[in-house]
């Protein structure tokens, strides 16, 4: 399945040209023609950042400022008659220092069939062309920054030449001063997501994007994902954290730009970020701060994102229970898309000033390929537990590549649901359940793949739980596990005609192209314990215990052993007293026992006393 997706990807870039915004992806005019761009004098923008503070605790990471301009382009630019009797308008900017140059516009208007491009001068890296299509009704268009201090702002006029005078404004310059992706700018201990860490996570990884967002004057990266709502419209929902331009206004939300598929195509970090897909322009739907709430925000991406860029609509829990591993993907620093791991289960905690309880805390493990934490830059980035589903968006915490044990805390998304108030603007529900259907679970949405279910029927009902079910494409890779309930042990897997599957608790196989139904079966356990004789007498109190438990002996003489077994008898216990009288009091500790239910034997010559305890530990 990676390998598809993969190969996918590099035919969608060689198909749309060096750098693909969502335009026609074409060759400008000026570089068809050969147009001699050194010969253009450059309108120069001396501007020295200000001095900025380093970022705090997993904040948005700062990668540049914007430079007022407010200059009508047609103004500015040269204009050049073509032999096909078409007009060129070019306009060469220079920003002296800075990594990248991008470009936001107002008043942004093209009559239909002329076209818009940027590029740099060298003319290897260029977007557009952006036309009528590009519109919007408040007239603002934001394009991706380009390698480089200098870009062409190229206009071709092909209706009416001498007529269409572009008049939109060149408002702003975004300056980039660092390249991420070709500075590998996250720690040595990171893992990109196509390493064999990544292998069971492709599907998810499509959905995820770095956010290159405005907040004022200043621009910062940080990360999300496309979620899939109940309709499974392809909605161009995407899920981040508040604290990501927590201070930006409705037109600032309206240049956030949103790069998907940006990563390696190994494990190695070699080469260029490919930075070939892109979509500009959000408005907020929902969203709730980290100050007394769970830190997410909901926007409506202003462009559908096209299926040819092979996106994934991810799926979410609402479950209030700890997953007992799963993965983050994210954009640490700004950096290629990786992959960071967790496997033992998360923490309730309460992150600084937010929601009591609001957040799972979880410690990142080391891998085969590195031990992934995450960065600034990493901020609003989904957790996803073992079935692949979001149940959080990263706030904050320690984890680094210095400190890779360090916690890191995730507002939970089943909080983010309906715990933050009661109107529409900050909570989910409305948004991704807009019918009141109330799953606990939404798997996600690829609008590339006809996808069945997998069925699951566990057998006996109480016998225990499922994880994997979900949809899959044909010949996906599907991965069952069985988890028994206390009292209960994993006995087969079997098909509808009661066919052996397999015995072992992981179930594996490739999806066919129809669903699929499959049984889980347990059995009770059944302890044996020997008949118990005569008129002894146990109380055991506190039953449920918590730390630790009380047990008198009535009518029990000698030597006494006691042991504790859990339901699948494992030992935990293992004791041996003296009693001399016919009332015998004795105080256990539970420490280290967990919740569940036990068995007490004790055991004096040749009788048998036994008693279910309860334990249910702080």
């Amino acid at each position: 399945m990676r390998a598809i997706i993969i190969f996918f990807i590099i035919i969608t870039v060689f198909f749309h040209s060096a750098i693909a915004q969502i335009s026609t992806g074409e060759v400008p005019a000026g570089l068809k023609y050969g147009i001699d761009s050194s010969k253009l004098s450059s309108q120069i923008y001396d501007f020295t950042p200000p001095e900025t503070s380093e970022p705090g605790d997993k904040g948005p990471m700062l990668a540049g400022f914007s430079i007022p301009v407010h200059s009508r382009y047609s103004e500015n630019a040269v204009m050049f008659e073509l032999p096909d009797n078409t007009v060129l308008w070019q306009l060469k900017i220079e920003v002296p220092g800075a990594q990248k140059l991008g470009v936001v516009f107002t008043d942004f208007f093209i009559p239909e069939n002329d076209k818009l491009f940027i590029y740099n001068p060298s003319g290897k890296q260029y977007i557009g062309a952006f036309t009528h299509r590009n519109i919007r009704e408040h007239g603002i268009l934001s394009t991706q920054a380009l390698p480089g201090s200098e870009i062409i702002i190229e206009y071709h006029s092909i209706n009416n030449p001498y007529k269409n005078t572009p008049e939109f404004l060149v408002e702003e310059l975004i300056y980039v001063f660092s390249d991420s992706g070709t500075e590998k700018s996250s720690g040595p201990c990171n893992v990109n997501i196509n390493c064999p860490e990544g292998d069971m996570w492709q599907k998810q990884k499509r959905g995820i994007a770095r956010i290159l967002l405005r907040s004022g004057n200043s621009w910062f990266n940080c990360s999300g994902s496309l979620v899939n709502n109940t309709l499974e419209d392809g909605a161009p929902y995407f899920l981040t954290a508040d604290h990501c331009g927590a201070n930006a206004s409705a037109d600032d939300y309206l240049v956030w730009q949103f790069y998907f598929n940006n990563e390696y195509w190994g494990c190695t970090s070699t080469g260029n970020v490919p930075d070939t897909m892109v979509v500009t322009g959000s408005t907020v739907l929902a969203k709730a701060s980290v100050q007394g709430g769970t830190d997410f925000k909901l926007l409506q991406l202003e462009e559908n994102v096209p299926d040819y860029w092979n996106p994934y609509y991810n799926g979410w829990s609402r479950s209030s229970g700890s997953p007992e591993h799963g993965v983050g993907i994210h954009h640490p620093s700004g950096d290629a898309k990786k992959i960071s791991t967790f496997i033992s289960e998360p923490t309730t905690a309460t992150f600084t000033g937010g929601q009591t309880g609001g957040f799972w805390r979880l410690i990142w493990a080391e891998t085969q390929s590195g031990h992934g934490v995450t960065e600034g830059g990493s901020s609003g980035s989904p957790v996803f537990d073992q079935d692949g589903l979001i149940i959080g968006t990263l706030t904050g915490g320690g984890a680094s590549c210095n400190n890779p044990t360090f916690p890191d805390f995730y507002g939970k998304f089943y909080r983010h649901w309906l715990s933050n108030g009661e109107t529409e603007s900050k909570i989910l529900q409305p948004w991704l359940d807009p019918e009141n259907e109330d799953p606990l679970v939404l798997y996600g949405y690829d609008p590339n793949a006809k996808t069945n279910f997998v069925k699951v029927d566990v057998f006996p009902a109480t016998g225990g739980t499922v994880r994997g079910k979900g949809y899959f494409a044909e010949n996906e890779s599907v991965s069952l596990k069985a988890i028994a309930n206390e009292e209960y042990s994993f006995f087969n897997w079997t098909d509808t005609l009661g066919h052996i599957l397999s015995t072992d608790t992981i179930l594996q196989f490739s999806m066919p192209d129809k669903e699929i139904k499959v049984f889980a079966n347990f059995d009770k356990i059944q302890i044996n314990v020997p008949e118990v004789i005569t008129n002894e007498k146990i109380t055991i109190f506190p039953n449920p215990a918590v730390n630790h438990v009380n047990l008198i002996l009535e009518n029990v003489y000698g030597t006494a052993e006691i042991r504790l077994f859990s339901s699948t008898g494992t030992l935990m216990i293992n004791e041996s007293v003296i009693i001399y009288n016919d009332y015998h009091q004795i105080a256990f500790p539970l420490k280290g026992i967990k919740q569940g239910i036990y068995f007490l034997i004790i055991k004096t010559g040749d009788k048998v006393l036994n008693h279910k305890l309860i334990v249910n530990p702080n």
